[in-house]
């Protein structure tokens, strides 16, 4: 699990969901709901362009939430509300899905179908369309998940497929799916979405034993399809979720295994002749991946080495020692988060031997003294347009004290289980310095 993404279908946060994912401290606030991925997976072609009035779907809900009532209620889509859509020809659809029409009479091997868009927000309620860029473009090809409509939501026969996730799909015209990629970089082809995620498509399991199996066995799919489709594979976001794919079972026993960083650290800051010191306590074992600003390795090398790249532990911040989270079981969570990232590599042979590890302190603004935060701001990412888009929905501003500076770093350890990093950095026309010491192993148990 190298990274994880703001996929917009937005999702429910929990207290893991905030130790597994810093970015989804974004959200933190606003209560969610999710929604299960639509299951029809089908390549198609629009034919032209039309709208439908609203017809309420019934999506898989995997959690709920209430939005009180507001000025955005004037949003909410109405039997009457006009939906664009589009009649298409499906010209590649899952098996699923395929089996279905068939039951009903559809048996075309490229059928006709109409598509809906659903846009929806945070308690899943269908909003109206109020995007400015256009739904479809005639005689485009695009890949999409949606959900079948009820038979009765037919248009005199002509299946109707709904799209919620419209921020992402009809795909590769919609560039939400590969986020982080500029926008004049190639994409992996429509039939190449298609292919690999039909590939990697099983259904959802309940049991720990069965998501083994499942990760197991899709890891397996997804070096079988990127040996035999070498080219797409190394094309975005096929090459993520290949990656993802592979990794996965690799993160499962690497997030089991106690981490060597972990334990109590002072941080020192030191800027335009100001000083000051802060501390954070790690929990004991790795929270999520991490593959660091330069270790994404191609497709074919991550077959030859399905290894993760690295991994954060996330961290708790105060002021002095006396102040930072009990490491007792039951003890209240408390202090603003922190993240340390390293390319430590637990499950590669040979790792325990290294001495010199990069790295990545990331921490919440308020972790440290506000006479600081203006130096910092400067190592604080910028938004991605994707990210600034799911805020605006949500309406969830960022306040200074949440965001997150990235320090990177070089961590050397030493052979008496010392742990330090010392960094300087030029901001503003000034140099900030920034020291890590680890000064106990005390760490606390990770809950999950």
């Amino acid at each position: 699990m190298e990274s994880i993404s703001l996929i917009a279908a937005v999702a429910l946060i929990s207290t893991a969901a905030l130790l597994l994912n810093p970015r989804s401290l974004l959200y933190a606030e606003t209560r969610l709901c999710t929604l299960v991925p639509s299951s029809t997976l089908a390549v198609l072609r629009v034919e032209q362009d039309t709208t439908l009035l609203f017809a309420p779907p019934a999506p898989e809900r995997m959690s709920f939430s209430g939005v009180r009532a507001g000025p955005g209620d004037s949003l909410l889509a109405s039997p009457a509300t006009p939906m664009p859509a589009a009649r298409v020809r499906l010209l590649q659809l899952d098996s699923t899905t395929r089996a279905i029409l068939a039951s009903h009479g559809v048996t075309d091997s490229q059928p006709i179908a109409f598509i809906r868009a659903a846009p929806y927000r945070a308690d899943c309620r269908t909003i109206r369309w109020t995007d400015s860029l256009p739904f479809v473009a005639r005689g485009e090809v695009g890949y999409v998940r949606a959900t079948l409509a009820a038979r009765e939501h037919w248009i005199n026969g002509v299946p109707v497929l709904v799209i919620r996730d419209v921020w992402n799909y009809p795909y590769p015209r919609r560039r939400g799916l590969a986020f982080n990629l500029s926008p004049d970089a190639p994409l992996a082809p429509a039939q190449a979405m298609f292919s690999v995620n039909a590939v990697l498509e099983i259904p959802r399991s309940v049991s720990g034993e069965a998501r083994i199996a499942a990760d197991s066995a899709r890891r397996t799919r997804a070096l079988a399809w990127a040996r035999a489709n070498s080219a797409a594979a190394e094309l975005e976001p096929v090459r993520m979720l290949v990656r993802r794919a592979v990794l996965e079972p690799d993160w499962r026993v690497a997030e089991r295994v106690p981490s060597r960083l972990r334990g109590t650290y002072r941080v020192d800051i030191e800027v335009g002749g100001e000083r000051s010191a802060w501390f954070f306590r790690t929990r004991d074992r790795p929270g999520y991946g991490w593959g660091g600003p330069d270790s994404l390795q191609t497709t074919a090398e991550l077959i030859t080495s399905p290894y993760i790249s690295g991994y954060r532990l996330v961290g708790y911040a105060a002021g002095s020692p006396d102040s930072l989270f009990s490491p007792e079981p039951g003890a209240h969570l408390r202090g603003p988060l922190v993240w340390l990232a390293t390319d430590d590599r637990p499950t590669v042979p040979g790792n325990d031997a290294r001495r010199e590890l990069r790295g990545m302190l990331e921490f919440r603004m308020a972790a440290t003294p506000e006479l600081l935060w203006d130096d910092l701001e400067a190592f604080v990412p910028r938004r991605s347009a994707r990210d600034s888009a799911m805020l605006a929905r949500l309406n969830r501003p960022i306040r200074r004290a949440e965001k997150q500076p990235q320090i990177p770093l070089r961590v050397q350890l030493d052979g008496r289980g010392g742990v330090r990093a010392d960094t300087t950095l030029p901001t503003g026309g000034r140099l900030l310095r920034v020291v890590l010491q680890r000064i106990d192993t005390l760490s606390i148990k990770r809950p999950f």
